[in-house]
């Protein structure tokens, strides 16, 4: 793999890109599983994917802490976790848009 395809997976995935997104629409060349090795490699996480590390530990909460309030506390955990992530996904169409305008 190049250098360049490389460096701009990385970007990509750093600007929240799915991992299955940069595969499809930016290097169709490529499997999922080169891209995948690339942006991990890279030190990167796909941002979806740690969205759903995040949600399984809060759900993991509700069996191993004993609490009455722990069903709340994971309920306003998981709320902001989601509007984070609807946010992240506003920013990145925002910045796909910017990307079109500049590369004409």
């Amino acid at each position: 793999m190049k250098q360049k395809d490389s460096e701009k997976m990385i970007m990509l995935a750093k600007e929240g890109k799915s991992i299955a997104k940069i595969q499809r629409e930016d290097f169709p060349e490529y499997s999922y599983e080169d891209v995948y090795i690339e942006v991990y490699g890279g030190g990167e996480r796909g941002v979806q994917g740690v969205k759903s590390m995040m949600t399984a530990r809060l759900n993991k909460l509700l069996t191993t802490l004993p609490s009455d309030e722990q069903a709340k506390i994971v309920e306003e955990t998981r709320d902001l976790l989601t509007y984070l992530y609807a946010k992240h996904r506003d920013n990145q169409k925002k910045l796909e848009e910017v990307r079109k305008i500049i590369e004409g």
